[in-house]
């Protein structure tokens, strides 16, 4: 995932937290909703000052837009434990699915 990528999609989860449309935060922030939707759609890349004002209409500091969450972090690792304990116990038809699958990712 790119990084406007991750930036658009923390900055839609922010806003549908604070229950605001587009058109509303664009227009708090002053700036248009063409360029918000632009910007949770990872299309954009906002300069510092546009996301200050972003920032500062949702309550929130710039650095919100570039931390992951706790709950995020525990999604991870609790998808690492799963799959390392199907390794652990995988039969060997399965762990050659498994690697099969993980080799078409690379």
């Amino acid at each position: 995932m790119t990084a406007e990528k991750a930036l658009g999609l923390r900055l839609r989860e922010q806003r549908k937290k604070l229950l605001l449309t587009q058109d509303e935060l664009a227009e708090k922030a002053g700036m248009s909703v063409q360029h918000v939707g632009d910007i949770e759609r990872g299309q954009a890349n906002p300069t510092f000052s546009c996301l200050c004002r972003l920032a500062e209409v949702m309550g929130i500091s710039v650095a919100q837009f570039f931390q992951q969450n706790e709950e995020q972090n525990q999604d991870i690792n609790a998808m690492r434990n799963v799959l390392t304990g199907f390794i652990k116990t995988a039969k060997k038809k399965h762990l050659e699915i498994f690697y099969t699958l993980y080799k078409g990712m690379l």
